[in-house]
């Protein structure tokens, strides 16, 4: 296990990571398929077609209106990087990916109810595609992504190629997170979770502790694991929030005290 700016990986994965990532922004021949680079796929674009077809049920349990009506919508997060994709009878080809990305959207819909989203954080976005999905759905003014550099290049590469949703983006390295007011909506799947815990407590205190709401995937939770248990007690000065698990990961989903 190493230690990169606060992200806690496997030293050989992170690096083939990083790499991959340098690589894509480098390259406009690496980066029309930089979703099916091996070192890339170890960290992200792994989701099974087995998975996906289980995250579309659930997809289609909570909004099969809202997935189908714009299924073509979505599958614009498709055409860039060349993902593997197979073939749903519900949708088409589509990555199971992009499946999963609805899947959260379904979920914080089921969070937010009708509360209208301004300002929106996502801490560890991948390359963006969380941000894509959402905007489908949501009419936010102003999405900031903060990530590694590396990984930062690539969603703001990644969606420029979407003009009108790149108008509304801000792209922030990990080494210049400031403290953002009047969040409505912070996300993060898969990434404070790899934080080492001084780190989560930065993210926490400048970002998620501004925040109406909160949407978070932590993962390879064991209810004895040392960061999860000091972050949700943390959490629970502030937030009201219920779990539920998605295979070995927990999901969070939290509303500010009151609200």
């Amino acid at each position: 296990m190493s230690t990169y700016k606060g992200w806690e990986a496997e030293a050989k994965y992170a690096n083939e990571y990083l790499d991959a990532c340098r690589s894509a922004v480098a390259d406009d021949e690496i980066f029309a398929r930089f979703k099916s680079l091996e070192g890339y796929k170890h960290i992200l674009e792994h989701v099974t077609p087995r998975q996906g077809g289980e995250y579309l049920l659930e997809a289609l349990e909570m909004s099969k209106e809202g997935l189908l009506e714009n299924i073509e919508a979505f599958k614009e997060n498709d055409s860039i990087g060349t993902p593997d994709t197979f073939s749903y009878k519900e949708t088409g080809k589509i990555s199971p990916t992009t499946i999963r990305y609805i899947k959260n959207v379904f979920e914080m819909a089921t969070l937010l109810g009708e509360t209208p989203i301004s300002r929106v954080v996502e801490v560890g976005g991948g390359y963006g595609g969380l941000c894509k999905t959402l905007s489908v759905v949501c009419e936010f003014d102003e999405y900031i992504l903060v990530d590694l550099p590396e990984a930062v290049s690539v969603q703001e590469k990644f969606i420029s190629n979407f003009p009108e949703l790149h108008k509304k983006c801000k792209f922030v390295s990990c080494d210049d997170v400031e403290e953002v007011k009047d969040v409505d909506l912070f996300i993060s799947n898969y990434a404070l979770s790899e934080c080492d815990y001084d780190t989560q407590v930065n993210y926490y205190d400048k970002l998620v502790a501004n925040s109406k709401y909160a949407y978070i995937i932590y993962n390879l939770v064991n209810f004895n694991d040392f960061y999860y248990n000091k972050f949700t007690t943390r959490m629970s000065e502030t937030f009201e929030f219920t779990t539920h698990k998605d295979y070995e990961n927990t999901v969070i989903l939290a509303k500010e005290k009151g609200l």
